[in-house]
């Protein structure tokens, strides 16, 4: 496949991603706190720290602020029957090979590392509202693109990707007359502690934790949902986090990266609501 063609493949699929967003369900006040979207690909091994400046001069006038992390390790989604295989890439590096650079609102950033490239959108403040999925993947896609223009200019040449994430994390806060994790099953109704007590012996559980993954259609990868309690540190508020992620595997020129996209945020959005309670949807303002 030529330039040409796998970038007319990639707007076609992006397009696809955009428009199917008009279709799904949609919340005035949602309580999602970040979205990640993410690729994964055959490490760089060659990227030393000098590159990771080289890149950031392309980038800092978007983002201005850069930060070392550790890196993450490497996810191979193996769809085989009921299989997960998760493989770590060992690389012969320093450990703090991944790199932030954070935009002047701290609220959208760009993760890179040898073997990944993701983009976020995070809510830092309590007024910052969600600036809805169609941004959140402009940017990333905008950050991609810059990506490998860098990698190629650098003599990398075009990174061979493998597998494609979409993670959206949502923390919902605790109401009056609420109590977490007893009360749980209120949001999702998947948790209900009280037809769960049979004999009334149990008292209400200090801690409760779910895990559920779904095969996402034609074997493009899976969708994990984990739920579990905590305590938001703003106001020491006690939420439930609610994330979900699709991971899939991705051709190695990227050319089926706009369509999975879309399948994935579609998988996201109708299971976030699949899972979650109507009454907890017209706290969120259901609008469709």
């Amino acid at each position: 496949m030529t330039e040409k063609s796998k970038y007319d493949t990639f707007a076609r699929g992006s397009n696809k991603s955009m428009n199917s967003s008009q279709t799904l369900p949609q919340y005035k006040t949602p309580p999602v706190i970040e979205v990640v979207c993410g690729v994964q690909f055959e490490p760089l091994t060659n990227l030393l720290s000098v590159h990771f400046g080289d890149f950031w001069q392309r980038v800092k006038h978007d983002y201005p602020r850069a930060e070392d992390r550790p890196p993450l390790d490497d996810f191979q989604e193996i769809v085989q029957g009921t299989k997960v295989r998760a493989e770590l890439v060992a690389m012969d590096m320093p450990p703090h090979r991944r790199v932030f650079y954070i935009d002047s609102s701290d609220n959208f950033l760009l993760q890179v590392q040898p073997s990944r490239f993701h983009s976020n959108w995070r809510k830092e403040r309590p007024e910052d509202e969600y600036p809805k999925f169609e941004v959140a993947f402009g940017r990333f896609l905008r950050g991609w693109s810059t990506f490998l223009d860098f990698a190629r200019g650098s003599g990398f040449g075009s990174p061979r990707t493998n597998q494609y994430e979409l993670t959206y994390i949502n923390h919902i806060p605790e109401g009056e007359g609420e109590q977490f994790p007893r009360d749980i099953g209120d949001y999702i109704p998947a948790f209900s502690w009280a037809s769960a007590q049979s004999s009334a012996f149990l008292p209400a559980p200090e801690s409760a934790g779910v895990r559920m993954r779904f095969m996402l259609p034609e074997s493009k990868g899976r969708l994990h949902v984990t739920v579990g309690h905590g305590v938001r540190k703003t106001d020491e508020r006690r939420i439930i986090v609610l994330e979900l992620t699709a991971r899939g595997s991705a051709k190695p020129d990227w050319a089926d990266m706009g369509e999975w996209f879309a399948l994935g945020h579609e998988w996201i959005v109708r299971g976030f609501t699949d899972l979650t309670s109507h009454a907890a949807h017209l706290k969120w303002g259901r609008e469709r």
